[in-house]
């Protein structure tokens, strides 16, 4: 594992540190950048902050295991008694199954537009395959050689292979049925399929904030120019103040 500590030059740190969980394959890719903002934003305030990608294996089980060890690593660094996680798409879903499966606790989630049903998520990365492939090599030439299941599972996406191992533990995945274990969470949604997520995490501990005007994050012409939508950066970034100050 790889990870980047971004540790504040503050005399008296904040009550939390901030780890924040990648996404699969391309998106994590994608992301890299507004992660990093993200986390330079929390580190002027006062905020440990760890990035890190999870190790070489892709199953989801090696990657709970892998948030669970980022987490320690984070705290031991940063001496924060309290941590939060921030997960973009199936980061957000890794964090959160880390605490429902495992033996991570949270003061508080945040989950930027969660994977909840992993067999939809499946069947979306194998659209987005086609979508650029066939925006990048013209229609015309392009030749869809992508294998894809009878049930819309794909073998790779976007250059990220899906072994049928990982394709299982993937698509099992139902965010909704899971029991969380933190104090908060924060739900940043800018895209629809997040309505039986919603009829689940309800109530004073919980805040959904609504973005759907967001700029673009999530295509190749979005990370060539390093666009980062800061709208969702300073909603994240306020929330956590909010929580842990």
């Amino acid at each position: 594992m790889l990870g980047t500590l971004h540790a504040p030059p503050r005399l008296r740190p904040r009550s939390a540190a901030v780890l924040l969980c990648n996404p699969f394959g391309e998106e994590a890719a994608r992301a890299h950048r507004i992660y990093r903002v993200l986390a330079q934003q929390l580190e002027r305030l006062g905020y440990a902050v760890l990035r890190f990608d999870y190790g070489g294996t892709a199953r989801v089980d090696d990657w709970l295991r892998d948030v669970a060890v980022a987490a320690e690593e984070l705290l031991a660094a940063s001496g924060a008694k309290k941590l939060v996680a921030v997960g973009l798409r199936l980061g957000g879903t890794l964090a959160a199954l880390a605490t429902s499966r495992g033996e991570l606790r949270l003061r508080h989630l945040v989950l930027w537009d969660p994977v909840v049903d992993g067999a939809a998520y499946l069947r979306e990365l194998a659209s987005m395959h086609r979508s650029y492939m066939r925006q990048e090599m013209g229609a015309m030439e392009w030749q869809d050689r992508l294998h894809v299941s009878a049930d819309g599972v794909p073998t790779e996406a976007l250059g990220s292979p899906i072994s049928s191992s990982l394709a299982a533990e993937l698509g099992a995945i139902d965010l909704a049925a899971e029991e969380l274990r933190t104090e908060h969470v924060t739900v940043i949604r800018t895209r629809d399929g997040l309505g039986r997520l919603r009829e689940r995490l309800e109530g004073p501990t919980c805040r959904w904030i609504e973005l759907p005007s967001s700029a673009a994050w999530n295509s190749d012409a979005a990370l060539n120019a390093t666009v980062v939508p800061m709208d969702i950066v300073q909603a994240v970034v306020a929330r956590i103040e909010e929580l842990s100050p």
